[in-house]
């Protein structure tokens, strides 16, 4: 009977120890759970995603810029837009990178938990082929903030809420903007956009229907090639544009001081009342620049709206930008820092591009 009660009680102690140990392991990843993704794809992914394999380099800038680079074990070759990324986050160098045409063998071999692409049809050839890939894509506000809902759906826990936290920042600065301009712009200034990313000229644009004229609208701003031209367009003809006289230019981009310097002095552009009147403007130079596919559009907005209406609303730019990164990115600029960001430079205070 002793025996008996000896072997139930080490059964016992094995079936207590058994349970134990199943409460520490890891979820198990054949564990499934289904997400839905901006083009509509339901794409099944683990119970819990530890590994991202980020193959788009908004999504890589928006994952570094949210805090949440623990996560990424492969990146997009073009993350790396500007220095500032490497100041901010040092170990991202460290990260594996790889082309947005990855072979599937080569995703495999990495073993993610997700795939992030831009390409729907390249998403649903990997999902065909057995790897969890979601498509994201980027042209109006709401679709920043589907991505990074998304984002915070995906990954959970911390990262939801800090997805959360910084979809209520970007609303909470477009509300800004609205209630200070609502009333008291009777007539929207025109901007003129120039993609400065590379060295295309003054009508290298966007027009109707693309992100940046998406953000002049919120910026309370008139994009002067929306009438002229509709996405995915990005040239204009420069005759029809002149003709609307601009009163504002921002130039953004890798070569944004060099066309800068060559704008003041281009003839054509001498009778044009942004020239005129000093308003042409380089936009900041943060992750990516401002005025790219990214988190930084929660900036760009305010900061637009406050150097073409200075009288209406006032943007502390220096104080926000380090506000911002410090929320998100647990990363604290200093004053000379942001300068610097604010007036497009490296973070040694250099001009990225100075001269051809």
């Amino acid at each position: 009977m002793q025996k008996i009660n000896r072997i139930t009680a080490l059964m016992l102690a094995i079936l207590i120890a058994a349970s134990s140990l199943v409460g520490c392991s890891p979820v198990n990843k054949e564990e499934t759970r289904t997400v839905v993704d901006i083009m509509g794809a339901e794409v099944k992914i683990p119970q819990k995603v530890d590994e991202v394999l980020n193959l788009y380099s908004f999504g890589c800038q928006m994952m570094f810029g949210l805090g949440l680079e623990d996560y990424l074990i492969g990146i997009s070759e073009d993350t790396f837009e500007t220095e500032w990324l490497e100041v901010m986050s040092p170990d991202a160098k460290n990260i594996p990178t790889y082309s947005d045409e990855a072979s599937v063998e080569t995703l495999l071999a990495a073993k993610p938990d997700v795939v992030f692409c831009a390409d729907p049809d390249y998403a649903e050839n990997l999902r065909g082929k057995g790897v969890p890939c979601i498509t994201f894509a980027y042209l109006t506000i709401d679709d920043l903030k589907f991505n990074v809902s998304l984002l915070g759906e995906i990954l959970g826990d911390d990262a939801k809420e800090k997805c959360d936290l910084y979809i209520a920042y970007l609303d909470g600065k477009i509300a800004d903007v609205e209630k200070a301009m609502a009333d008291a712009v009777v007539e929207k200034e025109n901007l003129h956009y120039i993609n400065a990313n590379s060295d295309k000229g003054f009508y290298k644009t966007a027009g109707s229907g693309s992100t940046t004229d998406y953000c002049a609208q919120l910026s309370y701003v008139e994009l002067a090639t929306a009438s002229l031209i509709a996405f995915p367009e990005s040239k204009v003809d420069a005759e029809a544009l002149l003709a609307t006289n601009p009163q504002n230019v921002i130039i953004g981009g890798r070569y944004q001081h060099v066309m800068y310097d060559d704008i003041l002095k281009a003839s054509e552009w001498q009778h044009i009342s942004a020239v005129q009147n000093g308003n042409v403007f380089k936009v900041p130079m943060g992750l990516s620049a401002w005025n790219r596919y990214s988190l930084e559009t929660a900036l760009l907005i305010p900061w637009t709206a406050s150097v073409v209406y200075p009288e209406h609303y006032e943007f502390d730019a220096v104080s926000e930008t380090i506000g911002f990164y410090k929320t998100f990115m647990g990363y604290e600029l200093t004053e000379d820092q942001a300068q610097y960001m604010i007036a497009g430079l490296t973070p040694d205070g250099e001009k990225e591009i100075a001269s051809r």
